[in-house]
């Protein structure tokens, strides 16, 4: 039985979604104190689980510890203390998770995530939208890494800045990389989209022949797009998804 996609209106999540980023860069900021910094930046990624969002395991006074964003109660949690989304702005659950902290006698140094406004916008009907594709996307990336012959790539993380979800492949284990990722819009391409990128770019990168639905972008960055309504609204969303994912292995032998 193929599963299908939920639609994803971008003047609609948007708000939702524009929140929910700046939950995410208090998780971030949060592992960021306690993580020794990655040859990567791995550091800076979050985690997908069963009920949405988690920073990667970090120790605090000794103890294991992980936040997270979870989508299905709608909360921010951490270690067994947890903030209804509904109740607070950004700001407001950065300085509470900066309070328990201290109550728990905790020495970090949180940074200062920049957000936008003082506005919270938490649509749940949103945020459950946005919730099951991520979801989906993630199974289809946690595949994607499977197959992926030689070389190294990177644990599947949603990183807070873009707040895309992302897995990147180094095929020679240098600094050349192909990277696939999921965004729900931004300046540049206002609808959610997949992209594929190659850095440093090689010759021919441009020239790969594309699935039908996709098309490269050349404004602002460069790569292969496929739009998620295209995705969503095809017969077979996870046999597109291949398709389009299938690029990798061809932009591989572009780099010599």
């Amino acid at each position: 039985m193929k599963q299908a996609l939920p639609a994803l209106v971008y003047e609609d999540l948007t708000p939702t979604r524009d929140y929910l980023r700046e939950v995410a860069l208090i998780l971030g900021s949060l592992q960021r104190a306690f993580l020794p910094k990655d040859p990567h930046d791995w550091q800076h990624g979050l985690q997908v689980n069963l009920r949405g969002l988690i920073t990667q395991p970090f120790v605090m006074n000794g103890e294991a510890s992980q936040a997270s964003l979870d989508l299905v109660r709608r909360k921010l949690r951490l270690n067994g203390s947890s903030w209804p989304l509904q109740d607070y702005q950004a700001q407001e659950l950065f300085n509470n998770v900066r309070a328990w902290l201290e109550a728990h006698s905790i020495q970090a140094k949180l940074a200062q995530p920049n957000f936008n406004s003082s506005a919270k916008h938490f649509n749940e009907q949103q945020s459950d939208l946005f919730a099951e594709a991520l979801w989906w996307m993630d199974k289809q990336f946690n595949w994607l890494k499977t197959s992926l012959q030689g070389g190294l790539s990177s644990p599947i993380f949603l990183y807070p800045h873009h707040f895309d979800l992302s897995l990147v492949w180094f095929p020679y284990e240098d600094d050349r990389q192909l990277a696939i990722g999921f965004s729900t819009g931004d300046e540049t391409i206002a609808e959610p989209y997949l992209y594929l990128t190659a850095y440093p770019e090689p010759a021919g990168f441009t020239k790969l022949r594309l699935p039908k639905q996709a098309y490269f972008q050349t404004a602002g960055f460069s790569g292969a797009i496929l739009s998620y309504d295209k995705l969503q609204t095809s017969d077979d969303p996870a046999a597109v998804f291949r398709n389009y994912a299938n690029l990798l292995h061809q932009a591989r032998p572009l780099f010599g």
